[in-house]
């Protein structure tokens, strides 16, 4: 287990380097970083006066001429550790130094009076959520705190001022509509899980445009600690921790299943592989018109053989891994680079990337960490006899029903990275008058459960599990 002091000191460590990098150290940060050192050192280690270092453990005298290598080997050591071997470090605390890294980040563009702080604003209609967002959100300038105005369906303002839920509703909405399938710029695997179109419309300048747009969106839920509920298949999200990296025949199983089991038939195959007539060119359709398109300069031309059928293998699993989706890709990282700067991701793997952005998916939710930091209002305490069936109820849920309270609620539904603790609004439980027959709503955008006094179990389960089960969220009457 490492300790919080030395979480605290490994943050400080890795945004030393981050400063270093980006060129703006300060006297201020050198003096907090010197007060780690000699702390550190000092816990046992090292002790230290003014002409020298003493390491307690080899009894070796440190000269003033060799501590500045001493220090720079320390600071270089733990850098170096999360660079290339980051999986030893306990994914919480790696989670805990990303969101330091963002709040640093930000404190760093707004200076000491967040108040002050420019802010980005949009107006957007709600049948042209992602248009309107498109036409006014796609700037790099998205690290800015941002506010939304919302046009209902009538043409009308609706009322209240942004304070942070209304940017999450329209955050978890937009996500919601570009990334279904039916928009045409994610197909989705046999798993359910998105990647990007690798269509020859998608990459047309004007569907690339979009796909940068959509990576800054996603930098901007990551940036701010927004769950967002979409899942990417595992070969697209290794691109992200390598920023656009190159995809390999051991990636193949997250797009294609069959296509990888066909080509270790061929790897594997006893036969003369002539037999099998294949070639160094694939058949792809186009707008319903199969298309022949070579894998290398004259393939079709080029019979695979025991000879180039590893050759063959490996450029089939790169046109479709690589080749295919490389300017949508490239779009969408250079997007995502304009929030989240990629040495930030290169800490996690595909499976820790994808709970950064949907949250944990682990076998239950943890009822008692809900319950902990849930806040009430209105009529509502802990002890008021409705919340206390409320709890009871929740308790006896499914999981599946459970996650579905929690998705009714929040948008999500999945519980965030760290716990409830870290949910932004909290969960919160307020009354909505005494009607029995009045169904619970939700204002997701504040994670808050619109709760009527219900005064028995069985009206409470019903009424409860008939509202999460109808999967409409925001607002349900």
């Amino acid at each position: 287990m490492i300790s919080e002091n030395e979480q605290d000191n490994l943050i400080r460590t890795v945004w030393r380097e981050e400063n270093k990098i980006n060129n703006n150290e300060d006297n201020s940060q050198n003096n907090n970083n010197e007060f780690e050192f000699e702390s550190t050192f000092s816990g046992g280690i090292f002790s230290n006066d003014q002409s020298f270092l003493f390491n307690q453990n080899t009894n070796e005298i440190i000269s003033p001429t060799e501590r500045e290598t001493v220090k720079d080997k320390f600071y270089k050591n733990r850098v170096l550790i999360l660079k290339h071997i980051p999986f030893i470090i306990p994914f919480e605390v790696r989670v805990n130094m990303f969101r330091a890294m963002i709040e640093q980040d930000k404190r760093n563009r707004t200076g000491p009076f967040e108040w002050s702080s420019p802010v980005t604003r949009a107006t957007i209609r709600r049948d042209r959520i992602f248009e309107d967002g498109y036409d006014q959100l796609n700037s790099s300038n998205l690290r800015q705190k941002v506010q939304i105005s919302f046009i209902n369906e009538q043409g009308l303002p609706e009322a209240g001022i942004d304070g942070g839920g209304v940017f999450k509703e329209f955050l978890t909405s937009i996500t919601h509509q570009a990334f279904d399938m039916n928009y045409g710029l994610f197909l989705s695997t046999s798993n359910q899980c998105l990647y990007p179109n690798p269509h020859s419309y998608a990459r047309q300048d004007e569907r690339l445009r979009y796909y940068e747009f959509l990576g800054r969106i996603l930098g901007k839920a990551l940036y701010e600690g927004i769950l967002v509920d979409v899942f990417f298949a595992s070969f697209f999200l290794s691109k992200w921790v390598k920023l656009g990296g190159i995809s390999y025949l051991d990636d193949l199983p997250s797009l294609d299943e069959e296509l990888y089991k066909g080509l270790l038939y061929i790897k594997n195959y006893k036969g003369d592989i002539r037999d099998l007539s294949l070639t160094f060119s694939i058949d792809d359709e186009q707008f319903g018109v199969a298309k022949s398109i070579d894998l290398i300069a004259n393939g079709s031309s080029i019979p695979v053989t025991d000879e180039n059928k590893i050759q063959y293998i490996y450029h089939m699993a790169n046109y479709k891994l690589n080749t295919q989706i490389y300017p949508q890709c490239k779009a969408f990282f250079r997007g995502l680079s304009d929030l989240i700067e990629p040495r930030w991701l290169q800490m996690f793997n595909q499976q820790e990337l994808q709970t950064l952005i949907s949250g944990s998916n682990s076998a239950s939710v943890d009822i008692i960490d809900l319950k902990m930091n849930t806040e009430y209002s209105g009529v509502y305490d802990e002890n008021h006899p409705t919340i206390k069936l409320f709890w009871q109820v929740v308790n006896d849920l499914s999981e599946e029903q459970k996650r579905k309270l929690i998705k009714f609620v929040t948008s999500c539904p999945r519980p965030p990275l760290l716990g409830f603790k870290t949910l932004q609004p909290k969960f919160a439980i307020r009354d909505s008058g005494n009607d029995q027959e009045r169904l619970p709503t939700s204002s997701t955008c504040i994670n808050l459960l619109k709760l009527p006094v219900y005064r028995t179990y069985d009206v409470m389960k019903s009424k409860l599990i008939y509202s999460i089960s109808s999967d409409s969220g925001f607002e349900l009457s």
